[in-house]
C-alpha cells in the first residue's frame, strides 16, 4: 500500500511547490518511499542547495501540526559535526482558508536539510560489503558521539539505519534525527489517547534495525532503541549483513524479539574482544541489559584508537647504558702532574 496520492490527486511536487511559494524553488525529486518523498530544492534566499523532505499524506492526516512543528523545534537545536541539521519544516497555518484546495494543502507537511554531497552508507555497504576495521572503527566513533550528543539533549532518533547515515567525504553524518520521535509524539492518536497509531509506529522503523520493543509497539521507547540499532549497523559494517534479516518481513520482526544473534567473534575474529562484546550487549532484546548510554560506546572505541602504552622495564632486562661521567678537572692536571714528575726522575 502506498502512502502517497495518486496521480488523480495531482502531482505532488506541483502541490509542493505551491505550498512553498517563492522561497524554494525545486530542482529534482532524489526519491524516497515508505515514509517520505525527497525533493532537491534551491533556498531562494540564501542561493544554497537543501533537501525538502515531504511526510505521506495518509500520516500527515494523523499528524497534530503544532504539536510536530514544537517536536521539530527540538530536534532543530542540535548542533554536532556528525548530525545533519534540521533548517525548517511546514504544520498548517492557523486561520488557513477553508475549501477543498486548502484543506489538501494543509495535510502536506515537509522538513528541510542542507543537501550533503556524497552517499549513504547503504550504498556504500552496498559496493564495498564489510568493511576495512580502521574504517568501521572511525566511522562507528562518529556515528556514537553524535548519539551520545543527542541523547544527552533529550533526543531520539528511533530510525537508525545505513540510508540514515550519509558519508560527505568519508565522514558520517546522521540524517533525520527527531522527526520519528517528533511524528510519534505528533500522531492525534498519542495526543488523543497516549497511544501511538500502528500505521505510525510500523513506518517509523525499518525492521531489520528495530529494537524489539519498537516491534512489539511498547509504550516507552528511549534512547536504548538507537543503541539497538546502532549495534545492527555496526553489525553489518563488520560482517556484510544486519544480524537479523529473514526471508520475509514478518520473520525478520519475529528474529529481532526472539532470535539470538551469531556472536560477532565467530563471524570476524579481528574484531577487538572488547568492542565485539559490548555491541552483543547492544542487541540484548531487554533494554536494560543494554548499554547505559551511547557515551559508554564512545570510551571503548576512544580505548581502541588510543596509543599503546609505553612499554615497562621488566626485572629480567638489563637497564640501559648509563652516560660516562667525564674525570674532574682536577683529577685530570693531578694525572698530568704526576707523568711529568715519573719522567723526570727517570732521567736523573
Amino acid at each position: 500500500m502506498s502512502f502517497f496520492p495518486s496521480a488523480s490527486e495531482g502531482s505532488l511536487r506541483e502541490r509542493l511547490q505551491r505550498s512553498l511559494g517563492d522561497a524554494y524553488v525545486i530542482t529534482r525529486e532524489l526519491g524516497g518511499g515508505g515514509s517520505a518523498r525527497v525533493f532537491l530544492a534551491t533556498e531562494v534566499a540564501l542561493e544554497r542547495a537543501v533537501v525538502l523532505k515531504v511526510l505521506p499524506t495518509e500520516l500527515a492526516d494523523g499528524v497534530d501540526g503544532t504539536r510536530f512543528h514544537r517536536e521539530i523545534l527540538i530536534a532543530a537545536r542540535l548542533q554536532h559535526p556528525h548530525l545533519v541539521p534540521l533548517l525548517s519544516a511546514r504544520e498548517p497555518v492557523p486561520g488557513e482558508p477553508n475549501g477543498a484546495a486548502a484543506a489538501t494543502a494543509s495535510t502536506l507537511r515537509w522538513y528541510a536539510m542542507p543537501f550533503v554531497e556524497g552517499e549513504t552508507l547503504r550504498e556504500h555497504l552496498t559496493r564495498r560489503g564489510a568493511l576495512p576495521l580502521p574504517e568501521a572503527l572511525r566511522l562507528l566513533r562518529e556515528l556514537a558521539s553524535a548519539l551520545a550528543y543527542a541523547h544527552a539533549k533529550g533526543v531520539v532518533h528511533r530510525d537508525i539505519k545505513p540510508e540514515n547515515i550519509l558519508l560527505s567525504d568519508g565522514v558520517a553524518m546522521i540524517s533525520d534525527f527527531g522527526v520519528a520521535k517528533a511524528l510519534e509524539e505528533a500522531s492525534a492518536d498519542a495526543v488523543s489517547s497516549g497511544r501511538r497509531l500502528t500505521t505510525v509506529g510500523m513506518v517509523l522503523g525499518t525492521p531489520a534495525y528495530m529494537a524489539p520493543e519498537q516491534v512489539s509497539n511498547a509504550r516507552v521507547v528511549d534512547h536504548k532503541a538507537d543503541l539497538y540499532a546502532f549495534a545492527c549497523v555496526a553489525y553489518e559494517m563488520l560482517t556484510g549483513a544486519p544480524p537479523f534479516v529473514r526471508a520475509s518481513l514478518r520473520a525478520t520482526m519475529s528474529a529481532q524479539v526472539s532470535a539470538t544473534p551469531t556472536p560477532l567473534a565467530q563471524l570476524r575474529q579481528e574484531v577487538p574482544s572488547p568492542l565485539a562484546d559490548l555491541l552483543m550487549r547492544c542487541l540484548e532484546k531487554d533494554p536494560l541489559q543494554r548499554p547505559l548510554s551511547a557515551t559508554a560506546v564512545v570510551k571503548v572505541l576512544d580505548g581502541l584508537a588510543a596509543p599503546p602504552a609505553a612499554p615497562t622495564v621488566g626485572a629480567a632486562e638489563s637497564p640501559a647504558p648509563q652516560a660516562r661521567t667525564p674525570l674532574p678537572v682536577w683529577l685530570g692536571a693531578l694525572v698530568v702532574v704526576l707523568l711529568v714528575a715519573a719522567g723526570w726522575w727517570m732521567l736523573k
